[in-house]
């Protein structure tokens, strides 16, 4: 499904599932998550859906009638896209560590090296049997029922992580995302196993790819929310630094910062953005003597 929800419609829309196919399995795409999340319904809608994260069986909900009922099977895929823009601006910290939103795994790209001004040029008689070969797996994947089997190498692999993996958190934004890994890695596993085969079993080399196909998203994980902090005036820290770095001697006056960002924020913000940086010793602030007037100018520290 992919039209804008409401948890009303979720709950009619289980209960049917319940009834005629005995399991509540579904994918959301949202390819505006800001306008997912937006919902007037949203505190009922997130909550619905964040109990449903552990895939419960059977959960039992009442109605407004005073009715109970309870869906068979809960498995509920969400793809959902955004910018870092937006979840600057739109989340907290304390969203990202325990709410909803903390049990997304972020995939951050900010460039790409694809370039297709006509992307129906591209698709070739290959691409189009590909598609075709890759839906019918699909199609075959979700017919596969049954219980997985764990390999001894692959349990004894797993424990160790698992002892050592509070030490993986290098972020506090992160927290909730390395707290619920450990469930993470067997999902993920899973998916690699069937995408190899019937068997339903993980062995030590799926659970090696499992942890490189993390290891490959956690490694800009992070930058989903480099703006996301406590004091909203440094939200665009990472802004001011971005543009310090992509300057001609990694500097800029304040007069230019300011007005390259008048639509953000004002000398105010600017000053406690600065102030933290310096602390940090991340920039220098110096002076420079431009026409009859001295400008204050910030450069980037180069070992940054």
């Amino acid at each position: 499904m992919h039209e804008k929800l409401t948890s009303f419609f979720v709950f009619d829309y289980f209960d049917k599932l319940t009834k005629t196919k005995g399991e509540c399995c579904i994918t959301i795409y949202a390819p505006e998550m800001k306008t997912f999340l937006g919902d007037l319904n949203k505190s009922e809608l997130v909550a619905m859906l964040t109990s449903f994260y552990t895939c419960p069986d059977n959960p039992a909900y009442r109605t407004k009638s005073g009715t109970q009922t309870s869906f068979k099977n809960v498995c509920v895929n969400l793809l959902a896209c955004s910018t870092p823009e937006w979840l600057t601006l739109g989340t907290t910290t304390d969203e990202i560590a325990g709410g909803f939103t903390g049990r997304f795994v972020y995939v951050y790209e900010d460039s790409t090296d694809r370039s297709f001004p006509f992307p129906e040029d591209f698709v070739t008689q290959d691409v189009i049997d590909l598609r075709k070969r890759l839906t019918e797996d699909l199609i075959h994947i979700s017919t596969i029922k049954g219980q997985f089997s764990i390999s001894d190498q692959a349990k004894a692999e797993y424990i160790v992580w698992y002892n050592k993996r509070k030490e993986e958190c290098k972020d506090e934004r992160l927290v909730g995302y390395y707290s619920r890994k450990r469930d993470l890695v067997f999902k993920i596993a899973m998916l690699v196993s069937v995408a190899q085969d019937d068997y339903l079993y993980i062995d030590e080399d799926i659970l090696h790819t499992t942890w490189q196909l993390l290891s490959q998203v956690e490694a800009r994980m992070a930058d989903t929310f480099s703006g996301v902090v406590e004091d909203p005036a440094l939200k665009y820290k990472d802004a001011v630094l971005s543009q310090l770095a992509r300057a001609p001697g990694l500097k800029l006056t304040r007069a230019e910062l300011l007005r390259t960002n008048w639509h953000k924020f004002d000398g105010m913000i600017l000053d406690r953005i600065i102030r933290n940086l310096e602390e940090a010793r991340v920039i220098d602030v110096g002076s420079m003597v431009a026409g009859k007037s001295r400008q204050v100018v910030y450069k980037l520290i180069d070992s940054i």
